[in-house]
């Protein structure tokens, strides 16, 4: 009786040591998943900042774009109305 009762003990505890054992390894791999999150995290957050940047800049560039646009329909209408003042003084109207 006793010796059964020693195998059994014997059995729980190899089971205890193989699921320690267990643990610790899953322990290590939450261990490396973590940090490896937190480098994509960093990496993510480098990302956005150089998003918002590039968007600062396009919009920027976008607003000289708009002036530059507005300048020149202003020419182009300064133009187009002395282009019709000359065809009326020679006659071509």
């Amino acid at each position: 009786m006793e010796e059964q009762i020693l195998l059994a003990l014997q059995q729980i505890n190899s089971k205890l040591n193989t699921q320690g054992e267990t643990l610790k390894e899953h322990g290590l791999i939450l261990g490396a998943l973590k940090s490896g999150q937190e480098g994509l995290m960093a990496e993510l957050s480098e990302l956005r900042l150089q998003n918002a940047k590039d968007f600062g800049e396009i919009r920027e560039q976008l607003k000289g774009i708009e002036v530059s646009v507005e300048i020149l329909k202003e020419d182009n209408w300064s133009n187009r109305k002395d282009i019709k003042m000359v065809q009326k003084t020679m006659g071509l109207i």
